[in-house]
């Protein structure tokens, strides 16, 4: 199973959004391995529910600061996180009704990895190049 690297073609130009998706990153390579390492249900039950609330968190954060700079793309972006986040719904569910399995490992190695990555490369970057455009810095510490 391959995991997905950081590097500084994913990054969007917001230092704080581009933390966030490394520690996205991190968290779903976790995951990923946990799964296919079949290391017990409670591990991967808990490295997946935490990967649910910092996707919360981070989608939170994303959409305030599209909120407070009025970036048009916003409505979509929205529309994208809901997407990923029913993904890890679903990845929720299949854990509690099938267990541990290579066929979740995969889906998650295929349809989050490459969710994430489409997105930060596509969505999150305009993002950075309206805020850059107008001058706007959102640091790494807020």
């Amino acid at each position: 199973m391959a995991n997905l690297e950081w590097t500084s073609a994913l990054a969007v130009g917001i230092p704080l959004v581009d933390e966030q998706h490394k520690a996205l990153i991190r968290h779903l390579n976790e995951l990923a391995v946990a799964i296919a390492k079949r290391q017990g249900e409670t591990e991967v039950q808990a490295t997946l529910t935490f990967l649910v609330d910092y996707t919360h968190l981070h989608f939170t954060t994303e959409e305030q600061h599209m909120a407070a700079t009025a970036y048009p793309g916003l409505a979509a972006q929205k529309v994208e996180h809901e997407h990923f986040r029913s993904l890890l719904c679903t990845f929720h569910e299949d854990l509690e009704e099938e267990g541990v399995t290579k066929a979740l490992a995969d889906s998650i190695n295929t349809l989050l990895m490459r969710w994430l990555t489409k997105h930060i490369c596509f969505m999150d970057r305009e993002f950075g190049g309206f805020l850059q455009s107008r001058g706007i810095v959102i640091g790494a510490e807020e």
